[in-house]
């Protein structure tokens, strides 16, 4: 019976600590803000919590302008990328311990891109984002929109490393970054494709004056991933995430299970 008991004990305690993370106590406020100075950020745009709604943001701009997005495609990527860089400012959002206290244990004391969020729709909860979260929201809405893109990573793995993308429109490709924030205003062609900033690199100084240094742009272009077309680029990520989480459900509910039958045993035993 005295081992049983210890058991039981030792289920129940497991049982409250797997349920903690539910109560919210653990969490805290550690969003890893790395604001700049040159930011478009927006307070107030951080009502766009779901792409659903920055896609209706960016076409009442165009309603109001009385521009279709088939007729004009560039002038509709411009202003979402408009739109993602007030909605954003730089910094890592992360899954909370509440939500998901795997990935955000792993990311804490591993490596912070195992809580680093991928989802755009959970993304869109929080107001910071790195430049691949940024980025992956403004591809998804542009899928959403039916406008092509791919992904594009500067730098080696090890860093530096920055990420951005290409969008496709008027036969071509053009990029975009919606976090860094370049001047393009500085250069007279504007969001042409990497190719061509690759082969005129003076025009990528000219538009990260005062943001990037001519060297750390060389280290991001001496190694270049171009992702598919359309294709989501953190499906591995995602994919762990969604596991963790469901583990996360998952362990609580066994624990629970294990712990009414061992109750259960235990009121019939003492019959």
């Amino acid at each position: 019976m005295k081992g049983i008991n210890i058991n039981t004990i030792i289920l129940f305690f497991l049982l409250l600590i797997s349920l903690s993370p539910f109560t919210g106590i653990f969490d805290s406020n550690r969003d890893y803000l790395m604001k700049t100075n040159h930011e478009s950020y927006d307070e107030k745009m951080n009502t766009l919590n779901d792409l659903n709604q920055i896609i209706s943001y960016t076409d009442s701009i165009f309603k109001l302008q009385n521009i279709e997005v088939k007729s004009d495609t560039s002038a509709y990527v411009f202003y979402l990328s408009e739109t993602i860089k007030n909605r954003f400012q730089f910094g890592l959002a992360h899954y909370n311990i509440s939500y998901n206290w795997i990935a955000s244990i792993l990311g804490k004391f591993f490596w912070p891109h195992f809580s680093a969020i991928v989802k755009p729709n959970d993304i869109l909860k929080h107001s910071n984002g790195l430049c691949s979260q940024q980025t992956i929201v403004f591809m998804e809405a542009l899928k959403l929109k039916n406008i092509p893109f791919r992904s594009i990573g500067f730098g080696k793995k090890e860093g530096p490393g920055h990420f951005l993308c290409e969008v496709y429109y008027n036969s071509s490709w053009h990029l975009y970054d919606v976090t860094k924030e370049p001047s393009w205003n500085k250069i007279k062609k504007q969001h042409e494709s990497l190719n061509y900033y690759l082969h005129n690199r003076d025009s990528l100084y000219k538009i990260y004056e005062d943001i990037v240094s001519p060297g750390l742009i060389d280290l991001y272009v001496s190694e270049i991933k171009i992702g598919e077309v359309n294709k989501f680029p953190a499906s591995n990520m995602l994919l762990f995430h969604f596991i963790t989480y469901s583990l996360t459900l998952i362990i609580p509910s066994i624990l629970i299970i294990l712990f009414i039958k061992q109750f259960l045993f235990l009121k019939e035993d003492s019959k």
